[in-house]
């Protein structure tokens, strides 16, 4: 999908350990043998710049997995009654961000009328957005295939990461620049919360170290609520959700492991942000 920052950590512990020349050879390095480090995190930056940059939900299981947390973020889910279908164009964003973070996570293992109650929600919110024809064809195609048993659990995952990391950020929802941010925020969101919850269950609170400990994306998000945010939403909406990203952020910035009270801490505030759409 993309590259984010998330990987970065677990990238730099499990990649391949160069091999040392002897001594009298000096030691050739070749663009393969050390990539590009992906660009910073610009708050500043338009979502489509940064959108490469916030951890996918995808990427997040597997980062995790690679940090020995066996609990599978579906299992945490919470059963969530979302309306995508109202005339609060940023509560459509977000809560469409978090269904798709949602099926994402579930898409293996969820019936197929789970997955098309997921897919319409995705379309319906899309299309209230102004997302335009073009994404209610392609969730449409989804949606038929998934009903005919046309496509694989695992090309089914591969469609939908790309259709939430390549397509929808590319789409200008009639002008609407706030609504790519929102979607991003309900995965976010959604994401840090059952990283959380699945390294509670397991006790082992340093290993969201590189999953949790981002402040410039949590920048980001705090730069649109006071920028844009402000006359989008209610005050104690908007209070609530500043309030809580500035807690994030402070355990973002922390230089010491995470411990079991920091994650309760981000446990706590994604569940009440969570709990206002």
């Amino acid at each position: 999908m993309f590259a984010p920052l998330v990987l970065a950590a677990f990238i730099a512990c499990t990649g391949e350990t160069p091999v040392t020349p002897p001594e009298e050879t000096p030691p050739v390095v070749t663009p393969e043998a050390t990539p590009p480090a992906p660009p910073p995190f610009d708050p500043s930056a338009t979502a489509s710049e940064n959108i490469a940059l916030v951890p996918s939900v995808v990427e997040t299981q597997s980062a995790l997995e690679a940090a020995g947390i066996t609990t599978k973020l579906a299992d945490l889910i919470a059963d969530r009654a979302f309306d995508v279908n109202n005339e609060n164009k940023d509560n459509i964003a977000v809560r469409s961000g978090v269904v798709i973070a949602d099926m994402l996570l579930t898409v293996k293992t969820s019936p197929k009328d789970k997955q098309l109650e997921q897919l319409e929600k995705i379309k319906v919110g899309l299309t209230k957005l102004d997302g335009g024809p073009d994404i209610q064809t392609t969730v449409t195609d989804i949606q038929e295939r998934v009903r005919n048993d046309a496509v694989s659990k695992e090309d089914l995952l591969k469609e939908l990461d790309e259709l939430s990391g390549a397509v929808i950020p590319e789409l200008e929802f009639n002008g609407q620049q706030r609504v790519v941010p929102l979607i991003q925020a309900g995965s976010w969101l959604e994401g840090a919360n059952l990283v959380a919850k699945a390294v509670k269950a397991q006790a082992k609170p340093d290993a969201a170290d590189a999953l949790l400990k981002q402040p410039a994306v949590v920048d980001y998000f705090i730069k649109y609520v006071k920028n844009e945010g402000q006359d989008k939403a209610p005050a104690a909406v908007t209070q609530k959700l500043e309030e809580s990203l500035n807690t994030l952020k402070g355990i973002a910035e922390k230089k010491e492991p995470l411990t079991l009270a920091d994650i309760d801490t981000v446990i706590k505030v994604t569940d009440d942000v969570l709990a206002l759409l």
